[in-house]
């Protein structure tokens, strides 16, 4: 004798709705057709569908938490229940009630289906759409900032031109499979359930060539390698693709083409960076020009020369910015800038010429030409008294 609420693996104060989870879970796991030649998940479903049989009427199961399995016996107004399924087909009628199925052959057979990856896979009507490919192309920085446009070769399937796809040299080689009827699908029985499968004979296409096309043997299609022009926008980066609709594989009998989708990858440039849509670049500058600001002219990537102004007594690692000289948006929205970062170089392998001028300039250095070193040494001198600027 089972406790029906160990069967079910619940507590006597499951809601219905759980009631009806553990049932969905333990009978997909004990289902006979997931468990084909094991007699013991063919009990073990019987008895979860009589527990859930009973649990999920609320008559049947106000019975049996008060007289236990013996008061359900009787079978006193409770649909006849005698305390066990004596066939499997009570058993799959509660399996399919519980997941929603009203007894006739379409609505079973697909809640089989869904549940059991069983048949009913959608015929493929003869067509079926052609694998996309991807390419992965190599741009320059100065390419991917302003664009250009590439040709590549790529290898895919094209429709055969003889039978135009078809895979039979005439229209009337291609006829109707005579074991699915064209539809590409076969019906098989199992007792209460109707299961449908692919098609072996025509593998679930539902046609049968019987005169092959000579020039793609049949397949409808041939490899074929080919060159195709890409036109990259200005903007791209390493990792963007560029989908191309319609340039990977031929469809099979007919079906659409796929896509080509290429992959961008961005090499990197000697000395400008990128980040997001702006430009880069580290620019030496010398102490006199820093100490008494200057101009520069610096190339842009389209070609043209903007004038840089450096402020007198400029430090390292001043950022300046020239707008609009930075790459153009690949959404084209906007342009960014050119962000100019110095540093300011100390001289080396000084003449004893510039070592004199230099010691005479010390000379005569004033603590309000170096603003930063005097902040620097007043607030170490706060923590540490004894401390020297030397």
């Amino acid at each position: 004798m089972s406790n029906y609420y160990e069967v079910l693996g619940i507590s006597k104060t499951a809601s219905a709705e759980e009631i009806k989870k553990a049932y969905r879970k333990k009978a997909l796991q004990h289902h006979p057709d997931k468990n084909q030649g094991d007699p013991k998940a063919e009990k073990s479903f019987k008895e979860i569908s009589e527990a859930y049989e009973v649990l999920s009427n609320t008559q049947k199961k106000d019975v049996y938490d008060r007289y236990g399995e013996e008061g359900l016996k009787g079978g006193a107004g409770m649909g006849g229940h005698q305390g066990g399924y004596s066939s499997m087909d009570e058993a799959l009628r509660t399996f399919m009630g519980a997941f929603g199925g009203g007894g006739g052959g379409g609505g079973n057979e697909s809640i089989f289906e869904s549940f059991f990856g069983g048949g009913n896979a959608p015929s493929r009507g003869g067509a079926q759409a052609g694998s996309s490919k991807k390419v992965t192309i190599t741009l320059s920085f100065e390419e991917a900032a302003c664009g250009t446009e590439k040709e590549i070769a790529i290898s895919t399937y094209q429709p055969c031109a003889s039978c135009k796809g078809r895979g039979s040299a005439t229209a009337e080689g291609l006829k109707n499979c005579k074991r699915c009827q064209g539809s590409g699908q076969v019906v098989q029985n199992r007792g209460f359930f109707s299961m449908s499968t692919t098609c072996p004979d025509c593998h679930g296409e539902g046609k049968i060539i019987t005169n092959p096309c000579k020039d793609c043997s049949g397949s409808g299609r041939f490899k074929d390698k080919r060159k195709v022009k890409v036109t990259i926008p200005p903007g791209v980066d390493t990792g963007m693709r560029l989908r191309m609709a319609g340039l990977g594989d031929a469809g099979e009998s007919g079906g659409p083409s796929g896509d080509l989708y290429v992959i961008m990858d961005v090499q990197p440039h000697p000395f400008l960076k990128r980040q997001d849509d702006d430009i880069t670049i580290l620019m030496p500058i010398t102490i006199t020009e820093a100490a008494l600001g200057c101009k520069k002219e610096i190339p842009t990537l389209s070609g043209g020369v903007c004038r840089l102004t450096i402020p007198e007594g400029t430090q390292s690692g001043k950022v300046l910015r020239i707008r609009g000289e930075g790459i153009q948006n690949v959404h084209a929205q906007g342009k960014g800038d050119l962000l100019v970062t110095l540093l300011v170089e100390t001289p080396e392998k000084l003449t004893e010429k510039q070592k004199e001028l230099l010691r005479a300039f010390a000379g005569i250095e004033n603590p309000s030409n170096f603003p930063a070193r005097r902040s620097f040494w007043e607030k170490l001198k706060s923590f540490f008294p004894t401390a020297s600027s030397c």
